[in-house]
């Protein structure tokens, strides 16, 4: 299911100057600077050589407005095309968002695990409380973070910031504050929607900006259930980030050392990232034994003409084995890309796959991340270059993996939350996080009573009204210098 949005956020993309390594398709480049039409030279060599559908590039390359400066230039060009409807989306607006991109690389290049900032990620859409008050949504904490150290938690709803209630009129301003770092102090007040009762339902807080392990494993736990057998392994996983596998394989080991033996995937806010991740994840919870079978094709144009051609992903001995023969896992819209693989890959491999949630993005498609410098700035440049097929050539996912348990309609657990996943409790709740619910009774095969379990009766009332754009979500890459 394609994502749906009002986009609300946006980067700037910056340039800078080297001599040209490639003459435009057709037209001479004509528009802006000299840094400029370099750049536009850069975009249209990948279209031609890598895009996807680069049989159409060569057909319509043409019309390519190259007037344009480079900012402008790949977008423009691309929604000139008709047969590269995967790539990308439709907002509820009628804007065509692409998954390709080329932006600074200022934007995305991080030289260490560490951060800093406020360890505050905020959940994608805003809330409505009432005719004009809004509120953010934690969707989560960060460890060590200085959020964490003013008892900050996920589900928590901020009202105010630095004295101000959140309106229509200020929520964008107050949002990046959190979302980009833009404050130095942040002076919250939240709302917490687990409280029961008044004294706890109110939290304030002042944040000063520090250093912390931005990690995307979120949460690694294990849950147990009165009168059943079962040892639940739970890992939150919220980005497919190499930079971390390390830590990935920490938190698996220390779950399998514990001897679980059924385990729950969560990816509800995974929008993606490295193949190599995903191989490793994969190769952890199957282990050794799988170490060579196929989790993936990455199948790219015949015509492509670089030295890339299809690639065979293979599963590997990371030594870490969890020996699962099944698994359950969380998703939602906003699970894309490498998560999807992740899910379609296992069950390539027949490994019985039980999706709990709502129907993910649907991103079967990923790109060959280039940077190259240009004078004293270097861009990232992704056009999409591979489509993705699982070891039985099944690739057919581009409208999203359908749950076999919807938890926004009506369904056989009997649970629902029309606004799923709407945070409401921290990682690992077992009273109102209701995908949790739910996944636990799968595994376990117990029915959910709500004399036990409160995941239908969060505190406060709330509307979800206006969606943000997280930039860049969906990605599945593997970057490199050229």
């Amino acid at each position: 299911m394609k994502r749906l949005f009002i986009t609300l956020v946006c980067l700037s993309l910056f340039a800078g100057c080297t001599s040209p390594s490639y003459s435009s398709i057709d037209n001479p480049s004509a528009g802006g600077d000299a840094t400029s039409k370099q750049i536009v030279d850069y975009i249209d060599m990948r279209l031609e050589q890598e895009y996807y559908w680069l049989d159409e590039v060569m057909e319509r390359g043409g019309s390519f407005n190259r007037t344009l400066k480079w900012d402008k230039y790949l977008a423009n060009s691309l929604s000139r095309l008709s047969t590269n409807g995967d790539d990308g989306y439709i907002t509820d607006n009628g804007q065509r968002i692409f998954y390709s991109y080329i932006r600074d690389a200022k934007s995305a290049t991080r030289t260490t695990t560490t951060t800093e900032g406020f360890g505050l990620e905020l959940y994608y859409t805003i809330v409505s409380l009432d005719d004009n008050m809004l509120g953010f949504v934690i969707n989560n904490v960060h460890a060590g973070s200085p959020a964490e150290a003013a008892n900050l938690r996920r589900g928590d709803m901020i009202i105010s910031i630095n004295g101000k209630t959140i309106n229509r009129d200020n929520y964008m301003t107050l949002f990046n504050s959190i979302e980009h770092n833009t404050a130095s102090e942040l002076r919250l007040v939240a709302q917490r929607q687990t409280a029961t009762n008044a004294n706890e339902a109110s939290v304030a807080a002042t944040l000063q900006k520090g250093s912390y392990m931005a990690t995307p494993v979120a949460h690694h736990s294990v849950i147990t259930v009165p009168n059943s057998d079962k040892r639940i392994g739970y890992l939150v996983y919220t980005a497919f980030e190499a930079d971390y596998d390390e830590h990935l394989l920490e938190a698996l080991a220390t779950l399998a050392a514990e001897g679980v033996n059924s385990f729950i995937l969560d990816l509800r806010t995974n929008g993606g990232g490295h193949v190599s991740s995903a191989v490793t994840l994969c190769s952890a919870l199957l282990g050794a034994e799988h170490a060579g079978a196929t989790l993936t094709e990455l199948r790219r144009n015949p015509r492509n003409k670089t030295s890339l051609g299809n690639t065979t992903t293979l599963l590997e001995d990371v030594g870490v084995s969890l020996n699962l023969n099944e698994l359950t896992v969380i998703c939602s819209e906003y699970t894309a890309s490498a998560s999807e693989l992740v899910v379609m890959g296992l069950r390539g491999l027949d490994i019985p796959v039980t999706v709990i949630g709502t129907t993910t993005e649907g991103k079967n498609c990923g790109m060959d991340v280039t940077r190259r410098t240009f004078g004293t700035t270097t861009v990232e440049y992704a056009p999409i270059t591979f489509m993705c097929v699982n070891a039985k050539g099944f690739g057919e996912w581009g409208e999203g993996i359908t749950p076999d348990i919807d938890l926004s309609m009506d369904n056989t657990m009997g649970v629902k939350d029309e606004y799923f996943p709407m945070p409401r409790a921290e990682w690992g709740d077992l009273s109102y996080d209701i995908g949790l619910v739910a996944a636990v009774a799968s595994v376990t095969g117990k029915k959910i009573s709500t004399s036990d379990y409160s995941a239908t009766r969060a505190n406060i009332a709330i509307t979800p009204t206006i969606a943000v754009d997280r930039p860049f979500v969906g990605t599945l890459y593997e970057v490199e210098e050229r």
